[in-house]
């Protein structure tokens, strides 16, 4: 997983947290397009933490979108 400087899969890289691990999630914001394994989401997570923002397809959540998290 990368934690990137902004929610495009080009920016850059800022971290790369070893895996798996807990995270707790500050915010979210729309990005660019992840595919990974028949999925696919625009849904960024920037966990308080580790730095940077990683897509939510990495995170193990139900909801890219879940309540109380708010958007940025």
């Amino acid at each position: 997983m990368s934690a990137r400087q902004r929610p495009t899969t080009d920016s850059a890289r800022v971290a790369s947290p070893p895996g798996p691990a807990t995270v707790r999630v500050a915010w979210r914001v729309r990005g660019g397009l992840v595919e990974y394994d028949g999925y696919s989401t625009d849904a960024r997570s920037s966990p308080h933490d580790r730095g940077g923002r990683v897509s939510t397809l990495l995170i193990d959540v139900d909801d890219a979108w879940p309540p109380g998290v708010p958007a940025c």
